[in-house]
């Protein structure tokens, strides 16, 4: 049968009624997101803003998140990592944990990268997956992003747990799982 993974077959009254599938297979939307990490008065913090893409995302618009998006196609993912904090809270990125990378030459001249993320992150049932970095910045917060984030703060680990065991509900829940991971590898010196 031609395309038989595209359709799906019916056998009603000893015929076989072939259909076209339903639904058109969509692909992900990769992003990247940054922990930015600073010790300040003695105590770790991390760079938290507010979500605001009121058209675009009503249903997430006001939730607190980490400054991150979409990588561009053909863009370097440090390069897209640098880019969103930029846009989204004004600072540049200083160091990136780890900022490890094996670049390569294929026979055609096409380049191919191996890097290395703190952790994956994935949205089920949605068209995101993405890596985050731990990251530490400098500059002067930008209070609103250039397109979709605003009022960036600076929380401390023991607000920012807090915060999620008692209201999660108050964050972009894209993040919370790697915010999760975050403070449990913190609390092990793994960071």
């Amino acid at each position: 049968m031609e395309n038989a993974d595209k359709r799906l077959c019916l056998v009603f009254e000893r015929k076989v009624i072939v259909m076209k599938q339903v639904r058109e297979r969509r692909f992900l939307s990769t992003t990247v997101s940054a922990i930015i990490e600073r010790f300040h008065d003695g105590q770790w913090e991390v760079l938290l803003q507010t979500r605001w893409k009121p058209e675009e995302d009503p249903k997430h618009s006001g939730l607190l998140e980490i400054p991150g998006g979409r990588i561009e196609v053909g863009e370097d993912v440090y390069l897209a990592l640098r880019r969103e904090v930029r846009e989204e809270c004004g600072l540049e990125i200083e160091s990136i944990k780890p900022e490890k990378e094996t670049v390569t030459k294929g026979k055609f001249g096409e380049v191919s990268v191996a890097f290395l993320p703190f952790c994956g992150e994935s949205f089920l049932g949605s068209d995101f997956v993405g890596f985050a970095f731990v990251c530490t910045a400098r500059g002067e917060l930008r209070r609103k992003g250039v397109y979709d984030a605003k009022e960036p703060r600076w929380v401390t680990l023991s607000e920012l747990k807090k915060m999620m065991s008692s209201e999660p509900e108050r964050f972009f829940s894209y993040h919370l799982s790697t915010l999760k991971h975050y403070l449990e590898q913190k609390e092990k010196g793994n960071t």
